[in-house]
């Protein structure tokens, strides 16, 4: 009988730890999406500035362009 509770004490402290691995590794997992959001919309600011850029480009070179395709 006291081996039975050894051993049922053995096994939820192994549970224990490993519900505590698979914490940490839901809080790491957390951190990465919230770094990789944070990445992406920092990726679609810098892609939305480079149109805008462009855009500007274009209307300044179309009147250079007219004067070589005559």
């Amino acid at each position: 009988m006291v081996e039975s509770f050894k051993r049922l004490k053995s096994e939820m402290e192994e549970i224990s730890e490993e519900q505590k691995n698979i914490r940490e590794g839901q809080r790491q997992v957390k951190e990465n999406f919230g770094i990789i959001e944070s990445e992406c919309k920092e990726l679609k600011r810098e892609t939305r500035l480079l149109i805008q850029r462009s855009a500007r480009n274009q209307v300044k070179l179309a009147p250079f362009s007219l004067v070589y395709c005559k």
